[in-house]
Order: structure tokens, then sequence, then C-alpha cells
């Protein structure tokens, strides 16, 4: 059964597992959740080789159509990433 049989409209990636979400617009919480990973990872939307930190907390909008891809990292590793990029 195909995911569109089950009402579920979006696809996701968080780090390499895909998710399908019924909702248009979810929170980062729950994103982490639905992923099962640690609620204090901070979250990473990819796209085009770019990395872009997503607040705690954040809504994101999601659209049936495309892939959005993230990961997840945790705090420690975020701002050594940061201090890098600058």
């Amino acid at each position: 059964m195909a995911y569109w049989d089950l009402g579920f409209r979006h696809i996701v990636d968080v780090d390499g597992q895909l998710l399908a979400i019924d909702a248009d617009v979810i929170d980062t919480s729950s994103l982490l959740a639905k992923a099962n990973r640690p609620a204090d990872r901070l979250l990473w939307l990819v796209r085009a080789g770019e990395r872009f930190a997503i607040h705690a907390k954040q809504l994101l909008r999601l659209s049936p159509d495309e892939v959005l891809f993230f990961e997840t990292s945790d705090l420690q590793s975020a701002s050594f990433h940061q201090r890098m990029v600058a």
C-alpha cells in the first residue's frame, strides 16, 4: 500500500529516515518525536547542499511537491559548525 492510500501527503527525510506526514504544518518538536530523535537536538534543513538551522518550536510548512531533508546534531557540535562557517 502506498503512502497516498493512507492519506499522507508530505514526505520528509530526517537523518536518512523517510517519514510520511499528513499535516501541512508541523513544529520541530513534533517532527523530532516522529523521527524518534531526542527533543534537545538541533534541527537543520538541508537544501542545495547548504544547512539552515531551524529554531526550537518553529513551525515548518510542508509542500506536497518536494521532499524536505533534515539533519540533527547536538548543541555542542552545532556551535562548533557555526564557528567553522564564520
